[in-house]
């Protein structure tokens, strides 16, 4: 068991870290329109990389880091991401329209943790679940990579990965949201969010989840902002 005086540590040291990538962002609770409010740039080829850094530092008594990097080399993208010292299960991973990660300040009902809802407010609509088949939103059947020591490796279409975001949403009502026709997804600046934990007696009730699933599953582990680096 580490130290009060270590996890407090850890938690500053998160806090700056999250707000270095996150383009600057501060405060809690901004909500989904000040947190998209940077223009995406369509993608151009080149690499894409951020440091997986964590949200909960004291969910389950292990401190998680990982990495995703994102390649495009003329119309094939490649997805890489893993995460050392995570759990033995299900890691939903997504890209986001945010251009943040989510800290302590927006805990906003201050029960100390940063549950689904809560980020979902920073990070924004989903644009590309990061599953079986990246070609798609809805084909990849939420099939998610598993710990511990989480590895995913995944090669899809950017044209495709494009035609899919221009048609029509079938749920408007979900986190996920299509492009306007014609405008490619970008991904400087776009957060990726990874989810799942094992459960444990200490989470509080008031831990909102996906969907219907148990709260830990949608609990924020690994956040990260890509930024190009050639």
């Amino acid at each position: 068991m580490k130290s009060n005086k270590i996890f407090l540590l850890l938690v500053l040291l998160g806090l700056v870290a999250c707000g270095k990538d996150g383009g600057g962002g501060s405060g809690g609770g901004s909500g989904i329109a000040q947190n998209t409010s940077q223009e995406m740039v369509e993608a151009t080829p080149g690499t894409y990389y951020t440091v997986l850094r964590p949200v909960n530092f004291h969910a389950n008594g292990f401190i998680p880091y990982g990495s995703a990097t994102f390649t495009l080399t003329g119309d094939e993208l490649q997805v890489t991401t893993n995460m050392d010292d995570d759990q033995p299960v299900t890691h939903r991973q997504t890209l986001h329209m945010g251009t943040r990660c989510p800290t302590l300040a927006d805990d906003t009902n201050g029960d100390t943790f940063i549950d689904y809802q809560e980020a979902q407010k920073v990070v924004g609509p989903a644009l590309m679940p990061l599953d079986a088949d990246l070609n798609s939103q809805s084909t990849g059947e939420e099939v998610y990579p598993r710990g511990s020591s989480m590895t995913y490796k995944k090669s899809a279409s950017l044209s495709m990965i494009n035609s899919d975001l221009w048609q029509a949403d079938d749920d408007p009502s979900d986190n996920v949201i299509k492009l306007a026709q014609g405008k490619g997804i970008g991904f400087e600046g776009r957060v990726i969010l990874v989810h799942g934990t094992t459960a444990q007696s200490s989470f509080p009730s008031s831990l909102a989840s996906y969907k219907a699933e148990a709260a830990h599953l949608s609990l924020p582990v690994v956040c990260g902002v890509l930024g190009k680096i050639d």
